[in-house]
């Protein structure tokens, strides 16, 4: 699972769909997109940035309105789209959901529905920073001084979501004592807990960190950046955020390996580098429930791709994301989520399995 370029995902993207399906469906409607965690944190302040481009892109020029349901590490939305709870129309209604791949991996029973009963219009992928309060971490404060902390709590959303199982995996590699405290609706109120000193460790997508944790703790030397995760290139190689690179936040194995003096291996490992290259391409799914029109999946699927090359739709994301949108197309979805089922051995689930407390 490979990073995309914009310029070979649009390309891709206008090779799928057929210019016949362009009708003007939605002259006239409203499309409700939902959003699965409360206003203010990461997804949502994403979601907006499309919300605010999107709608000139599709044909009849609809109004976009926005819905967050919060709730259930992201699940309340999507289990409520999937049976159809709140949604009244299947084929005005968008989700754009920050996506939860360990329902899947683990057969998690409180994802109620298949995911393979939505209509995947396109993904985007993201950039993650872990972060902590300075005195969480003992002696030089060092990034790699996490490995010898014993008192970490870390901000959770739900226990079987990426985020938290992807707390746990690296903080049991780092070998830190830690726990997780879950329940978070958003990044906007895991950061005023961090600056009130009731949680110490997070781990944030880009536009959470940049737009809230730089200028409210990291600025006023509360906390300090400690690793990016990365996404393996072609060629193997680990590549990030070029602006996380530049100010000197390296990637989790170059931290692990200053703390272990080797690098990271084993099962464990293997089970997080899964999940972290899922997320790293598949950090939010934009998706319709079941039941949505193919003329309407059809043409949001074109509207995304015009999106793909909209100049300010592109410079709003990258003024507030840090970055330059990285997508691909919901059968480009849809093919990084079973090649993770497929990736993902016996072995590999057992430790997902254990990290969200099934047995």
């Amino acid at each position: 699972m490979k990073r995309t370029s914009r310029a070979v995902m649009i390309a891709a993207l206008l090779g799928a769909v057929p210019a016949s399906a362009y009708a003007q469906y939605f002259k006239g409607k409203t499309i409700t997109m939902v959003i699965n965690y409360g206003a203010g944190g990461n997804v949502d302040t994403e979601g907006r940035i499309f919300e605010r481009h999107l709608g000139k892109h599709i044909e009849g020029k609809p109004n976009i309105i926005v819905n967050n349901v919060p709730g259930a590490g992201g699940l309340t939305a999507i289990n409520q789209m999937g049976v159809g709870v709140g949604v009244k129309d299947p084929s005005t209604t968008l989700g754009f959901v920050t996506f939860n791949p360990m329902a899947i991996l683990v057969d998690d029973p409180a994802l109620r529905v298949k995911m393979d009963s939505f209509a995947m219009i396109a993904g985007i992928g993201g950039y993650y920073v872990a972060y902590a309060r300075k005195d969480a971490l003992p002696g030089a404060q060092r990034p790699q001084d996490i490995a010898t902390a014993k008192q970490i709590h870390a901000a959770g959303y739900a226990r079987s979501s990426v985020h938290d199982v992807r707390l746990r995996l690296m903080l049991d590699l780092m070998g830190s004592g830690y726990q997780v405290v879950t329940g978070f609706q958003s990044t906007g109120a895991v950061n005023l807990a961090i600056a009130q000193n009731e949680i110490n460790f997070m781990l944030s997508t880009l536009p959470g960190y940049e737009n809230q944790a730089v200028p409210n703790l990291i600025d006023t030397g509360i906390a300090t950046p400690l690793w990016q995760i990365g996404s393996r290139n072609a060629e193997g190689k680990l590549t990030g955020s070029d602006k996380l690179e530049k100010s000197g936040v390296r990637f989790f194995e170059d931290v692990y390996k200053d703390a272990h003096g080797a690098a990271p291996s084993g099962t464990r490992y293997r089970a997080l580098q899964l999940i972290n290259e899922l997320r790293a391409q598949l950090a939010r799914a934009i998706l319709m429930p079941p039941g949505a029109n193919p003329e309407a999946v059809a043409e949001l699927r074109k509207a995304l791709v015009a999106l793909g090359q909209d100049e300010q739709f592109i410079a709003d994301y990258k003024r507030i994301v840090q970055e330059d949108p990285i997508m691909i197309d919901g059968a480009g979805a849809q093919k990084l989520i079973a090649e993770a089922i497929q990736g993902a051995d016996a072995q590999m689930k057992a430790i997902l399995k254990e990290a969200v407390g099934i047995n």
